[in-house]
This record gives structure tokens, sequence and C-alpha cells, in this order.
């Protein structure tokens, strides 16, 4: 009896467990879900999408989860919070802070540096808007009592200017009514006097009206004569109206020549301008045409190519100083025109190498950061562009190697060993370089595995044996490695991948880590 209780106990417990390891399993692939779905949103720049998708993995995390898994969780958590709140800073949201506040305090390894900082700027940013509110509506409730104060100053003004505009016009109409009274005497006795003047005036009228009649005869012979003056006057006027008509129409006749032929003269111009700007145009594309193969290889720094005229070191050094350069080469214009010719084929070339390595712009980012990290140490404008070239095309050694292993995703110990024979095969792609670069070119693509304790191959050099190009290239490759986004992991933000480089000097240069760091 007890046996059968102990093996249906055992029954119980083993179906607990089960379930158990399946509930973690089933977390675990919707954590991935989660983790994924925020990440495609960061893609499509949808950051509210991928807030939401990140916050549910961070919660579903547990202590069944993997570290490899909650390390993305977090790190991914790290980048999207970021956006989120350069979103708020930018146009604050109340609500979404506090949500943020909230996730920070449940979850606090999301914290880093730049999520403290901008967590700061954003309570400055708030304060100084309250502060700013606090005053305009201390301003504005000044300038309301102002004006209340100001509108009865006035209403009262009003008022005591009407009450004296009513007491002046009682005294004006006492003084119209006793002018009034006095005018209405004078008027009595003016129409006296004109009643008496009217009477002798009819009489004048009538003795006028006898002389009129008389003189109107008189007057109408005069105007007989005038009337024939006039006629005569009138022909003499149109003689004269006449000859002035052909001599303005003689006039407009040539003042049309003169613009006729004025108009001549500016079409010819225009048309000889019009050829000499369709010269000016079809000389303008000849250049462009004969220009674009190396305007598009050009650094957004780097136009200027040898405006220095500083000598260029051709391999590495000790010391990143100019003066420890090795032996000087002397440009002509002519070497300067082979090296815009160098660098345009040494980017087709790295093209390949991308395309072969399913590394998209691995090449384009790693050459350009080399670019700078030359720049920044003190290299020649010269210099830093061979090394341009070189860095471009470190990585020849690929095309060499069998294109299955690229689609492998667990490589064999053989498949691994003919990986790192890329440095040892890379100079049969690179017969093109002229032998004046070769040195820079031939320690870019086989020394930029060394480490700086000699822990690197193929030759194991540590230190100063290894050549300035082969040290910037081992720094800019791994943290453009780094900085990208792979299948098998997430980027890491600039601060990390600078950090995790300054963790490992023996395999990194620490003064490039250190000029890297200034530059990004």
């Amino acid at each position: 009896m007890l046996s059968g209780k102990y093996k249906k106990f055992l029954l119980i417990l083993s179906i607990v467990l089960f379930s158990a390891s399946l509930f973690a399993v089933d977390t675990s692939a919707l954590v991935k879900k989660q983790l994924t779905a925020a990440e495609d949103a960061m893609d499509e720049a949808d950051i509210e999408t991928a807030y939401k998708k990140v916050n549910g993995a961070l919660q579903m995390l547990n202590d069944e989860t993997t570290p490899a898994l909650r390390a993305s969780v977090v790190s991914e958590a790290k980048l999207i919070y970021q956006q989120k709140l350069e979103g708020i800073l930018e146009k604050y949201d109340g609500a979404a802070l506090s949500d943020i506040n909230i996730m920070l305090e449940k979850y606090p390894e999301v914290k880093n540096t730049k999520i403290e900082k901008l967590l700061g700027q954003i309570d400055e940013n708030q304060k100084i808007a309250i502060e700013n509110q606090r005053k305009a509506e201390l301003a504005a409730s000044e300038a309301a009592a102002q004006r209340r104060h100001n509108e009865e100053q006035q209403s009262i003004r009003k008022q005591t200017q009407a009450i004296e505009q009513q007491n002046s016009a009682l005294e004006k109409q006492n003084e119209a009514i006793s002018k009034q009274a006095a005018s209405n005497a004078e008027l009595a006795e003016s129409m006296k006097t004109q009643a008496e003047e009217l009477a002798k005036s009819n009489e004048n009228s009538e003795k006028n009206l006898k002389a009129i009649q008389e003189g109107f005869s008189g007057m109408q012979d005069s105007l007989t004569d005038q009337a024939e003056a006039i006629k005569e006057s009138s022909k003499a006027q149109s003689k004269s109206t006449t000859i002035m008509v052909f001599s303005i129409i003689g006039i407009a006749l040539l003042i049309l020549i003169i613009v006729f032929v004025v108009i001549i003269i500016a079409r010819k111009s225009m048309k000889a301008q019009a050829v000499q700007q369709e010269q000016y145009m079809q000389a303008f594309r000849l250049i462009a045409e004969n220009t674009s193969n190396t305007n598009r290889i050009m650094l957004g720094g780097a136009t200027d190519l040898y405006g220095q005229g500083a000598p260029l070191r051709l391999a590495g050094t000790s010391t990143w100083a100019p003066a420890a350069a090795l032996p000087d080469v002397t440009f002509t214009p002519e070497d300067e025109e082979e090296l815009k010719a160098l660098a345009v084929k040494c980017e087709e070339i790295g093209t390949k190498i991308d395309q072969i390595t399913n590394r998209k712009n691995n090449s384009k980012n790693v050459s350009e950061l080399v670019y700078k990290l030359s720049m920044q140490l003190g290299l020649s404008q010269g210099n830093s562009m061979l090394n341009f070239c070189a860095a471009m095309i470190y990585d020849a050694g690929f095309l060499g190697v069998d294109p299955e292993i690229w689609e492998t995703e667990t490589l064999s110990d053989e498949q691994k060993e003919e990986m790192r024979s890329h440095v040892n095969i890379a100079e049969k792609y690179l017969d093109f370089v002229p032998k004046k670069y070769w040195e820079v070119f031939d320690d870019a693509s086989k020394k930029h595995h060394e480490n700086m304790d000699g822990s690197g191959y193929p030759h194991g050099l540590k230190g100063d044996e290894i050549p300035q190009i082969a040290r910037l290239i081992r720094v800019a490759e791994t943290y453009v490695s780094m900085s990208s986004r792979r299948n098998y992991r997430q980027a890491l933000d600039k601060e990390t991948a600078i950090e995790k480089l300054r963790e490992q000097p023996e395999f990194y240069d620490g003064a490039v880590v250190d000029t890297l760091e200034q530059i990004v």
C-alpha cells in the first residue's frame, strides 16, 4: 500500500518537473521572439513598438533564462531606452518618462551612463520649463493687474471729461440763447432796411433793362466780325497741324527702324552667348566624366589629397610622430594620378571581398576609420590616403578561400586553418600595386592579425615589431565588427566597444584605442 502511494508521488513529481522544463523552454522562446520584434522595430525606426517589445522581453526574464539571452535583452534595452529618452528630451512626455523610471527601478541593469545623463538633462529641462512657466504666469498676473489699474484710471478720466464737457455745453447754450435774443432784434431792423433797399433796386432794374436792350443790337454786330476772324485763324492752324502730324510720323518711323536694328543685334548676341554657354557645358561635362571615377572614392574630409605636399611613409615605425618616418617618396603629378587610379581599383576589390564574406560595407567602414585614425595620429595627408587604400583590401586573401566556407555555420579545424591562411595568399591578389607602395599593402594584408603581446599570427610579432598600418587595421576592424549587427549577436554601443578594446591591451595598441575614442 505504501509503495503504491510512493509510486504515485514520483509520477506526479515527474509530471511537474516536465511541465516546468517545457515552461522554461517556452519562456525563452517568447523572450527571443519579443527581442527579435524589438530589433525589427528599431531597424524601421519605430521606437514605440521597440520599447514595448523589449519591455515584454525584460518582464519574461527569469532565473531559467540563459546569461547570453539576458545580456542580449539588456543590451538591446539600453539602445532602445536611449532612443526613447532622446525623443522625450526633444519633446517632453511626462507619462512616457514616468513609465521609463518605473522600468529602470524594476530593471536597474538596463541603466548606464548615457541613460543617466539623458535623465538628468530631461529633469534639468523640466525645472527650467517650470521656472519659465512660473515667471510667465507671474508676469501675466502683474500685467493683468496693471491693465485693470490703467482701465480704472482711464474710466475715471473719461467720466471727469464727460462732466466737464456737460458743464461747458451748458455754458455755451446760455451764451447762445443770449446771442439769439440780440440777433432777433438786429434781424428785425435789418429786414426793414432790406425792404427799403429792394424797392430802390426795382427802380434801378427797370432802367438797366432798357440799357441792355439798346446794347444788345450793337453786341450782335461785334460778334459777327469776331466769327469771321476766328474762321481765318482756323485755316492757318489746320495747315500747321498737318505739318506737325507728318513730322511726328517721320520721327516714329525712325524710332521703329532703330528698335528693329537693336532687336536684330540683341538676338545675334544672345545666340552667340548660347553657343558659348553650350561649349562651356560640354567642357564641364567632359571634366565631370573624366573625374567621376576618382571622386566616388574620396573621403568626406579627404578631398585635397596632396594639398600639404608632405612626403609619404611606406611602412610601420615604433612611434606615431611624423619625424620618425621611413625614407620619403616625392610625388610627381603623374604619381598623384597613379595613386587616384590605385584607390579606384582598391574600392572595386574591397566591394568583391565584402560580397564574398557577407560583410556589408566592411571594407569601406574599416578603410575610412583607418584614414581618420592616421590623420588624428599626425600622419601626412598622402600617407593617410595610402593607408586608406591598403585598408580597403587588407582581407584580399579571402578571395582565395573556398566559397562554401562562408555558408557553413560551424567550421571544422581544417576550415578554420584555411580561414587563417588568407593572410599568406593575399599577395597574389595585389599584383596591380606599384612596387614603391608594395610594403604598406603587404604589411596590411599579412600582419593585421598580429597582437601586441606576440600571440597573433602568422609571425607572432609583438609591440613595435608590428607595422603601423597593421596596428591601425587591427583596432579599426575589431571596432567596426563589434559596432555592427551580426546574425549571432547584437551591435555594441560606442562606449562599450571602446571599453572592450581597452580591456585587451595584449591585443590592441593603446595609443590607437585612445585616438579612436577621440574621433567616434
